[in-house]
């Protein structure tokens, strides 16, 4: 078994996916938010974690050996929390909408805050 292994290396290799970082455009500040794409070797929750693209993202969705995530990253909008005079929210504010996405991408990616220490990264 070790030769057909040994012979065959290509099969049971796993490539390190191209990590990208997003450059928003112009029509990602009119809508407010781009989608960002993350991953990371199965079998070490303190691994790397990787930015991809979306279509990576998809061909790594099916993967056994990679566990993803994909949040929707404002970057434009008030900084805080807004309020009505009745006192309910109006709006989360970017600063909140990010935490509240990283917090949701944490049940696939452990440590994907360590990634995105910055929560204005991208903020217009």
């Amino acid at each position: 078994m070790y030769k057909s292994v040994a012979n065959n290396l290509e099969l049971f290799s796993v490539q390190i996916p191209q990590t990208i970082v997003p450059t928003p455009t112009n029509s990602d500040y009119s809508v407010g938010f781009i989608r960002r794409y993350f991953c990371q070797r199965a079998n070490d929750d303190n691994g790397n974690v990787f930015e991809i693209d979306e279509e990576t993202h998809g061909d790594l969705k099916i993967n056994a050996f990679w566990k993803v995530a994909d949040i929707k990253w404002r970057i434009t909008g008030p900084l805080d929390t807004l309020y009505k005079n009745d006192g309910r929210i109006d709006d989360m504010g970017v600063r909140t909408s990010n935490k509240a996405a990283i917090s949701l991408a944490v049940s696939n990616i452990k440590n994907i805050s360590l990634y995105l220490p910055n929560i204005l990264q991208f903020y217009k």
